[in-house]
């Protein structure tokens, strides 16, 4: 009976043993992982925080001792330091950002800090104030007023100071200099996305020149009516949340940032860093750039890989160009190739070697003479 018992103690102590091993294969791979786990490291793709950070450091000091040195020859000509402090981004990418069709829709990206609570906040104290316009489609005139949005978006800081129609734009602001008058004095446009596109008509390329005249386009319907919850929540996203872009049909972007003394510096960090990031993401792009208004540039990002591809690419362009050149009285379409290879050749054998590019450039003839004396007949025959 002792051994019987000894025998199930042992048994038991073995099934405990496998049911809840000490030194388990997956016990060691926990312990392995938690030992090897690196250190979080940046994305090869993304800029690092850093390196933002003393950018803007440098551009800070610059703008600051360039004031300093201007003191003493400002004029009355001179735009003041508001201006000198504006920050964009260039971003270069490899090809057309809005290929062949101009885009006059601007894109959203989000930030963490918003460009017009502080942009706002510093025009008490500048020569011009922030005022917000907002344009609906003609059927919505008479859905939303200004003290309606007051009560919704006062407690963010947000305050809608008029409110038009397209019809109104044809009508009352359609003389040109009413109507930039009219533009000119707001800081921020909203406008209903389904009209968006039409607007280029009816507020003229001046207004599209500067980014704070664009429209930003907003939502307000929503399950096909129109909707005062969705247009106040769209009012809000962009206002705190989101950063306006222009999307330009060449390869050079230029990102507003806002001023250098709008935000404190980690700020900027945080709304560069989401901003590039997105670029990157969307875009093969090229090179990345910080300047303030009267800086240097400033390098932040360089793709080797896009820049080699470019490289790449061009080299090939070149390598494929066609120079006419004329063999046994046939003017013949010759690549770089082709030419480095006649220089080389036996100029009795140029016949034999470039054969295929005689015929061709014959065929071609032909076929443009044939064009030729059809148009000739037909012009007999009437």
């Amino acid at each position: 009976m002792a051994k019987l018992g000894t025998s199930k103690r042992a048994s038991s102590k073995n099934s405990s043993k496998k049911s809840t091993p000490v030194n388990t294969p997956t016990k060691q791979k926990k312990n392995n992982s938690k030992k090897s786990t690196p250190a979080k490291e940046e994305s090869k793709d993304s800029i690092p925080t850093k390196r933002i950070s003393n950018a803007l450091e440098q551009l800070t000091k610059y703008t600051t001792e360039a004031k300093a040195k201007g003191d003493d020859k400002k004029s009355l000509l001179d735009d003041d330091d508001e201006l000198n402090k504006s920050l964009s981004l260039i971003v270069v990418n490899n090809k057309s950002f809005s290929g062949p069709v101009k885009n006059f829709k601007l894109k959203l990206f989000d930030v963490d800090h918003s460009l017009y609570v502080p942009w706002k906040e510093a025009s008490a104290t500048s020569v011009k104030d922030f005022k917000t316009l907002l344009i609906l489609k003609d059927s919505d005139n008479d859905k939303v007023s200004e003290d309606d949005l007051y009560d919704s978006l006062n407690e963010s800081s947000i305050t809608i100071d008029e409110i038009i129609t397209g019809n109104q734009l044809k009508t009352t602001y359609k003389a040109f200099e009413t109507r930039r008058a009219f533009v000119s004095q707001f800081s921020l446009i909203l406008a209903d996305d389904s009209i968006v596109t039409s607007l280029p008509k009816l507020l003229g390329s001046k207004a599209y020149s500067k980014l704070e005249t664009t429209p930003v386009p907003i939502r307000t319907y929503s399950n096909k009516e129109f909707s005062k919850v969705t247009l106040v929540n769209s009012i809000k996203k962009v206002y705190l949340h989101q950063l306006p872009v222009k999307i330009p049909r060449g390869t050079t972007m230029n990102v507003h940032l806002g001023n250098l003394e709008w935000f404190k510096p980690e700020a900027l960090v945080k709304n560069v860093d989401s901003i590039t990031k997105k670029l990157i993401d969307l875009y093969s792009i090229r090179s990345i750039f910080i300047k303030s208004n009267q800086s240097p540039v400033l390098p932040l990002y360089y793709n080797n890989d896009v820049i080699a591809e470019l490289a790449a690419a061009k080299k090939d362009a070149v390598a494929h160009e066609r120079e006419s050149i004329k063999i046994d009285g046939v003017e013949v379409q010759l690549s770089n190739f082709d030419k480095a290879l006649m220089e080389i050749a036996n100029p009795k054998e140029l016949t034999n070697l470039f054969a295929k590019q005689i015929s061709d450039a014959k065929r071609s003839i032909d076929d443009s003479d044939d064009k030729v004396d059809k148009k000739q007949i037909k012009k007999a025959k009437n």
